[in-house]
């Protein structure tokens, strides 16, 4: 009666009032822990971890022979962050009650926590002595190994756990995380696909299934569950996002762009905005990549197109920076100087100075500095040797050197 009173009063907003039916139903049972215990989870669950704490050591104080007290005391000061005060909470807790397996367990977190792995997997393995056949020992040991990147003896951890309670779906969810940490996606998929069987709403897994599939270069597979988890759950970003790439792989471009559309539409102000717009592609360059790898005999896919684009984008940009350095107003005059010279030496002075008197109109309004027409002497030097005119400006030299080679180069 209690307890439902207080589960009304806090429904309606009346959180001190509902605090304070546990705190009565606590005077009439003072026997009996249990008025704590929903205290605590009244406050857990509006995160007064804080009040919480201080509810256990009232409990304590008249109470000191009960580890309930003391495993309230830890998990509160778990939440609040100070894992050494809550492990030596734990340990009074085991001392009290030495074969209860879930203060081990608990225990265990707290050493995550703190970063001291090998003594939490010792606190499941006793936990697990105490309980052999309790799947919640399986898993923690199962989540430690992972965080030292031991998967073969996390992947047997959790497979154990999930010999114990086959209907556990995030087991399953692990084993399928753990198999592709090994890079075994074929097994992946299969334990997702249990996942899957067991909750069908389980949006994330479908994601997960997709990625070993692709992994396994079986895209028809993978763009098959993302039809199924985009069923359940159409507007999802990352799931249009994953469909998009997968439908990249399969070169159906098009539609990879209207799901990239549809996933900025839903997430304009998001990291999903950065992908779709990364993610699309130009369908005129595509076709013109396709052309050009079937003109070479070469076999078509998305790796084989996206490579051709970036060759396609390097030879813009070769020619843009090729036509900019020819219409420098150096070029040309160079050119046809050297055309009647095989050979010219002289300062940055003499250098300005031969120019503006061969070509007076072109640098009548032209910089004045000779140092200006060094730079930019050096800034075309590549596309002048392609012409066949060597250029020699040695760092701090007084002297510049032109000179003509041989070549079949037509200005």
């Amino acid at each position: 009666m209690y307890q439902d009173k207080a589960r009304l009063l806090a429904q309606v907003g009346r959180d001190e009032d509902a605090l304070e039916t546990y705190d009565q139903f606590i005077e009439r049972t003072p026997s009996s822990f249990e008025g704590y215990q929903w205290k605590l989870f009244f406050l857990s669950d509006h995160k007064r971890y804080a009040d919480g704490l201080a509810a256990c050591e009232r409990c304590i104080a008249l109470y000191p022979q009960w580890a309930e007290g003391y495993e309230g005391q830890g998990r509160m000061l778990s939440y609040l962050g100070r894992y050494d005060e809550a492990l030596a909470a734990y340990e009074q807790a085991l001392r009290l009650d030495p074969q209860d397996e879930d203060l081990y367990l608990a225990q265990a977190r707290v050493l995550v926590c703190l970063k001291r792995y090998d003594e939490a997997l010792t606190t499941c393995q006793q936990a697990q002595e105490l309980s052999p056949a309790k799947p919640s020992v399986y898993k923690e040991k199962g989540d430690i190994q992972t965080l030292q990147q031991r998967y073969e003896g996390a992947l047997a951890a959790y497979q154990k756990a999930a010999q114990l309670d086959p209907k556990d779906v995030l087991v399953h969810e692990k084993i399928g995380d753990t198999f592709c940490e090994l890079e075994q996606f074929a097994e992946a998929a299969k334990a997702y696909a249990r996942a899957l069987h067991l909750n069908p709403d389980f949006i994330r897994v479908y994601s997960a299934q997709a990625h070993a599939f692709k992994k396994l270069g079986r895209y028809e597979q993978a763009l098959s569950v993302y039809n199924k988890a985009l069923k359940r759950s159409p507007k999802n970003p990352s799931l249009l996002v994953g469909r998009a790439g997968v439908l990249k792989k399969l070169l159906r471009y098009e539609e990879a762009n209207d799901d990239y559309s549809r996933a900025e539409l839903l997430k304009p102000e998001s990291l999903y905005a950065v992908i779709c717009i990364l993610g699309k592609v130009d369908i005129k360059q595509v076709a013109e990549a396709k052309t050009r790898l079937q003109m070479a005999g070469k076999e078509l896919s998305d790796e084989a197109i996206g490579a051709e684009i970036k060759q396609m984008h390097q030879e813009k940009e070769d020619a843009e920076l090729k036509a900019s350095l020819r219409a420098s107003p150096l070029f040309q005059p160079i050119c046809l100087l050297m055309q009647e010279k095989r050979e010219w030496s002289g300062t940055a002075k003499q250098f300005k100075e031969l120019l503006s008197n061969q070509f007076p109109d072109a640098f009548a309004k032209w910089y004045r500095a000779p140092s200006k027409f060094v730079d930019e002497l050096k800034r075309i030097t590549p596309e002048l040797q392609h012409e066949g005119v060597e250029i020699c400006v040695p760092s701090g030299a007084a002297l510049i050197t032109l000179e003509k080679r041989k070549t079949n180069h037509t200005v």
